[in-house]
């Protein structure tokens, strides 16, 4: 496991708070192309997962908070899932000279990952998704957002999180696996 910095953990928190925003924010846009509801910016917090958005009525808050809740979830599978990917099998302290090979004949090298940047990444991205899931739990609690959707994200969540937590688990043991070496 590498070391831990702050700089490099801040930087690492940017890019997964801002894909989990937008990725909320469409979700509200696409909504009134969808029905008739109607949606507008302002200084009125109706959820807290959503503030500045002022919605028509209660439909329109219920049926556009449940759809960006959704496409919430399918952007954090792809994008958090890619990343769990990459942790979990193109870890450059796991792989095997003839894998690492292969993938420097496949011009893959980008997609690999130090163990260091993976430490950084874990902490980012599960942060994010735990906070996803708090936030979709506070909505469904108050009845804003759709079962069937709040499952969706639970689900994804859930998923998602065990992925990192693997991810943690095999860089811990790998580092247990180096120090046993070192000394003995």
């Amino acid at each position: 496991m590498g070391r831990f910095s702050v700089l490099k953990a801040i930087d690492e928190f940017i890019l997964p708070f801002v894909v989990f925003f937008t990725a909320r924010y469409v979700g509200v846009f696409v909504a009134p192309f969808i029905t008739s509801t109607s949606i507008e910016l302002g200084p009125k917090i109706e959820l807290t997962s959503l503030p500045f958005i002022d919605f028509s009525n209660q439909f329109a808050q219920y049926f556009s908070n449940s759809l960006s809740w959704a496409f919430t979830a399918a952007i954090l599978g792809v994008f958090f899932g890619f990343t769990a990917f990459r942790i979990l099998h193109l870890n450059e302290s796991w792989l095997h000279p003839k894998e690492a090979a292969s993938i420097h004949h496949k011009s893959l090298q980008p997609f690999v990952i130090s163990g260091e940047e993976a430490l950084h990444q874990i902490i980012a991205w599960s942060s994010v998704t735990l906070l996803a899931l708090n936030l979709a739990v506070v909505d469904a609690i108050v009845g804003d957002l759709s079962l069937v959707v709040f499952g969706f994200v639970l689900a994804v969540t859930a998923l998602l999180t065990v992925l990192f937590i693997l991810s943690w688990v095999r860089e811990g043991n790998l580092d247990r696996k180096e120090i046993k070496n070192k000394y003995y």
